[in-house]
């Protein structure tokens, strides 16, 4: 409550001094000197100044120094003037500074001198061409043939360019004049001096001196007055300035000067309108032409003293108006003070009743809440009893879910060990059977893959064997002192050969060096494998897998490194947990290769790093120390599993495709795992001809290309699995009509309804039987060449249109637009068959291949047979003559359609018919 005077009270305030307060516009002025004329101009900037409250201007000279002005218009810019105003001393020295405060946002005006370049907001100033060129007037209405020397100023500033201009091409057009000789005098009394002494002495013949400021034209005088000269020769001027050069012509010290305008008044309301967002014309000039001689100078003397008298006199008003103006002000401010005072004196009674009330209020609602809060303390306490119930319940669950968990890692250790010897037994007379010399070759080569999986199944088994031993703490080292880099290249080699089979770059690159130390080689030779059998399984062909052995002081470091597929950015940090695999479709691999070697590692006091770029490659470091074994001799290399095993269980069985053709059903395989290819092959072989995809978008390709007679489909794939591949085949109009038989490794329910919902025809659970495989694919085939029958007995036999219409699937619907477009074109006998595809929207080669499948026609001979039966039907059912019928049914000559019909129905068509009319009588 005790805020709201208090706020209250500052936003009066802050009314009070918004109200006092209004925003100034600074306005800088950059003068590049303090002559008598820029003098004039300043009393003129600054009496207009004080017509206007909102704006403060500063004035500041450069005395004719580039860099005092830099260092002026640097000011301008540090302390935010809103506006410059610049009189450029030189003009090639200036310029780029005055470019860059304008390209920076500062609006620019130029006044009296130019910059060589636009970037400036408005240029304000006399035409200093016209003022050399009415000098040049001016000077023949005082000689008929004038003899002129001209004294010029700097010639980088622009208005003695200007001017010299000017004058010269005035001059130059006149018949009896001409300039004897220009010369630069520096704007000064004293340069005229010395410039006029030289000249007269060395044109004694001049007669007028035209000088382009007031105070070289006063310094010629004294020059010519000091040589004999002054009443012989007449002498010019510019500027006009009061102090300077009226006064030279009144006292006639010269003879007459040219006004050059100053025009503050002007500068200053153009400045304005820029602030004020104005538009502004970029060239203002400024009239120019008036002389000032002994006719007018005493006039024009008396204004100026008058003017100067008045701007005091505004002065003296602008002080009082000031001093008014903070009495007012301090006034409002005393008033605003005391009705803010009573204000706040009749909200603070308001409010010590309204506190008072609210307390009583307050007091009640107190009592009421304490009564509520008691409540809720025995509600939580109640609750708190539950939760630590349930704590209780949650803990005794958390204890028997890790003795199941604990009992499940037993069975499955037990099961491991239980295996063993089966697996033994299997193993070596597998061994045994691969080496025999009597097998076939489809028979070696099933026995090559039991070899290999029995292998890879043995290994899965030590695995587990071994993550068993490291939870109960018995996993130990059996370290012995090697050269790692023997044992590198030896367990490297047997890589080799599978990379060259997989067309991969395989690199070793050991640096000399002393790599003894002591390892457990059977653990690190895992390792090893475990890491280059990851990079060759996920490196596509044509890439590289590299193995570094280095040593870093007392660490040995190696590094597997491949360009292939890498691992995602969110699954990096998964990679080493146990059953983690980072392609959840893939079939291949258990999730604990990576985990052991971890285990493997860690036991050598070392580590494992993984870096990887998805797309791009992965990189496994594994550092170890090195340590030695005491009173221990160097142990030979040891190999601690033979290349031959590593071959076995790496290489892959690749299937040999065929060669689709019409005489052999054709079968498409689709699986990631070339071990199932080969299978599938093997079993298949000789009876069929079998090619090959190895993921879903390859076999939908080969699928619309080959158009196979049946398809087998793995269902856990990478990229898009066999459930969406079947769903594309059967939503294709060229592989809808292909049986597909689903391989899968999972027997549940729902999975067999989610392929039959994607139109499988099959399904088929690993591990199968050879014989049942080779039965469903028998039954599959037959099923398609009965519906093959079927629609060619339902086209002969209910007309062309009507055989179709009790079909709903994809083919039926597909035939019946078949049968739609030929029965709408039967007597066009120029109907092709590009013709047909173009109507139903595929291609030639898949309208072909489709109709083939079907039917076991080719397009053009179905639609001849189906031209041969609606010609059969029209001679039974009228009176056309035979003739007329050929032509009705697309057929141009009369032989030929003899000969097509007595080939197809075993009769001519006179027969036909004539056998029909006595059917009739």
């Amino acid at each position: 409550m005790k805020s709201i005077p208090t706020a209250t009270l500052l936003l009066l305030m802050l009314l009070l001094v918004g109200c006092q307060n209004e925003h100034k516009y600074k306005i800088g002025v950059s003068q590049c000197s303090q002559d008598d004329w820029r003098m004039k101009l300043n009393d003129e900037i600054m009496r207009e100044a004080l017509l206007h409250d909102s704006i403060e201007v500063e004035i500041r000279s450069a005395d004719d120094d580039n860099g005092k002005q830099k260092a002026d218009l640097r000011y301008f810019v540090q302390n935010g003037f809103d506006i410059i105003i610049a009189a450029p001393n030189e003009v090639e020295t200036i310029t780029p500074l005055l470019d860059s405060i304008y390209l920076s946002g500062t609006p620019v005006i130029l006044f009296d001198r130019r910059t060589n370049s636009d970037h400036y907001t408005s240029f304000l100033g006399a035409d200093n061409k016209l003022l050399g060129c009415s000098a040049a007037q001016y000077i023949q209405t005082l000689n008929k043939a004038p003899k002129i020397l001209e004294l010029m100023g700097k010639l980088e500033t622009s208005p003695a360019q200007e001017r010299h201009k000017g004058f010269t091409e005035k001059i130059n057009s006149m018949d009896n004049a001409v300039i004897l000789a220009s010369a630069v005098g520096d704007w000064t009394d004293e340069g005229g001096q010395r410039v006029t002494d030289s000249l007269l002495r060395l044109y004694p013949q001049a007669n007028i001196i035209y000088a382009h400021n007031d105070r070289m034209a006063i310094g010629a005088s004294k020059a010519a007055e000091r040589l004999g000269r002054r009443k012989d020769i007449s002498i010019i001027g510019i500027d006009a300035s009061p102090q300077i050069g009226l006064k030279a012509v009144h006292d006639s010290v010269i003879d007459a000067s040219f006004i050059y305008p100053t025009d503050g008044r002007r500068l200053i309301q153009s400045a304005l309108s820029v602030l004020k967002g104005e538009k502004l014309d970029k060239d203002i000039a400024l009239p120019v032409g008036v002389v000032a001689n002994q006719t007018n100078a005493e006039i024009m003397q008396l204004q100026d003293e008058a003017l100067k008298v008045e701007t005091n006199n505004i002065k003296v008003l602008k002080q009082k108006l000031n001093v008014y103006w903070e009495r007012y002000s301090m006034q409002t401010a005393l008033l605003y003070g005391i009705v803010v005072i009573l204000a706040l004196s009749s909200i603070s009674l308001f409010l010590l009743l309204r506190c008072w009330r609210a307390q009583r209020r307050h007091r009640t609602l107190a009592e009421q809440q304490n009564a509520k809060l008691e409540a809720q303390r025995d509600e939580i306490e109640r609750q708190y009893v539950q939760l630590q119930q349930k704590n209780d319940e949650i803990s005794q669950i958390m204890e028997q879910l890790r003795q199941a968990t604990q009992s499940k890692l037993t069975f499955f250790t037990n099961v491991s060990h239980d295996l063993r010897t089966p697996l033994t037994l299997i193993a070596e007379p597998v061994s045994q059977m691969a080496r025999a010399d009597n097998l076939t070759e489809g028979q070696h080569k099933l026995m090559a893959l039991a070899m290999k999986n029995v292998r890879i199944l043995m290994r899965l088994i030590n695995q587990i064997l071994d993550f068993r031993k490291y939870e109960n703490g018995k996993l130990e080292l059996n370290l012995m002192e090697v050269d790692v880099a023997a044992q590198m290249r030896d367990w490297t080699e047997s890589f080799k050969d599978i990379a060259l089979r997989r067309h991969l770059k395989f690199q070793v690159k050991i640096p000399d060096g002393d790599y003894r130390m002591a390892i457990d080689t059977d653990k690190m030779e895992r390792v090893l494998f475990n890491l280059i059998s990851n990079a060759f399984k996920f490196t596509p062909a044509g890439g590289t897998v590299r193995v570094v052995l280095s040593r870093e002081a007392d660490n040995i470091r190696l590094t597997v490194s491949d360009n292939g597929k890498g691992i995602p950015e969110k699954n990096i940090k998964q990679v080493f947990e146990r059953f983690f695999k980072v392609d959840k479709i893939s079939p291949e691999g258990s999730g604990i290769g990576l985990a052991l070697s971890k285990t493997f590692v860690e036991l050598h006091g070392g580590s494992i790093e993984v870096q990887s770029t998805e797309g791009k490659g992965t990189v496994f470091t594994v550092s170890l120390p090195v340590r030695h074994v005491d009173n221990a001799a160097l142990t030979e290399s040891v190999t601690a599993e033979p290349s031959a095993a590593i071959a076995t269980e790496l290489a892959d069985i690749l299937p040999q495709a065929g060669e689709p053709s019409e005489q052999v059903d054709t079968i498409l395989v689709i699986d990631d795992n070339p071990d199932i290819c080969a299978l599938v092959g093997t079993l298949l072989q000789g009876v069929y001809t079998v090619i090959y995809a190895s993921n879903g978008l390859e076999g939908i390709k080969l699928a619309a290309k080959y158009v196979p007679d049946l398809i087998i489909c793995d269902i856990m794939m990478p990229g898009i699995d066999g459930l969406e591949t079947c769903r594309r085949l059967k939503q294709e109009v060229t592989t809808s009509h292909i049986p597909v038989l689903m391989l899968t490794a999972c027997a549940m329910d729902e999975q067999r309804i989610a392929g039959y919902d994607c139109g499988a025809d099959a399904y088929l659970t690993k591990p199968f039987n050879g014989d049942l495989l080779k039965a469903r694919i028998k039954s599959l085939v037959a099923n398609r060449k009965r519906l093959k029958e079927l629609y060619l007995s339902g086209a002969s036999q209910s007309g062309l249109g009507q055989s179709a219409a009790k079909w709903h699937d994809m083919d039926h619907d597909f035939y019946a637009q078949f049968l739609s477009v030929v029965e709408e074109e039967i007597s066009n006998s120029e109907l092709c068959m590009d013709d047909i595809a173009s109507r139903m929207g595929i291609s030639r080669v898949q309208l072909y291949r489709k109709i083939k499948a079907l039917t076991n026609y080719s397009p053009t001979d179905l639609v001849r047979n189906l031209r041969l039966q609606q010609a059969s039907r029209m001679l039974k059912s009228s009176d056309m003559t035979i003739a007329e019928v050929c032509y009705a049914v697309g057929f141009t000559s009369h032989s030929y359609f003899t000969k097509c019909y007595r080939e197809y129905f075993g009769e001519l068509p006179s027969e036909s018919q004539k056998r029909t009319s006595k059917i009739h009588s």
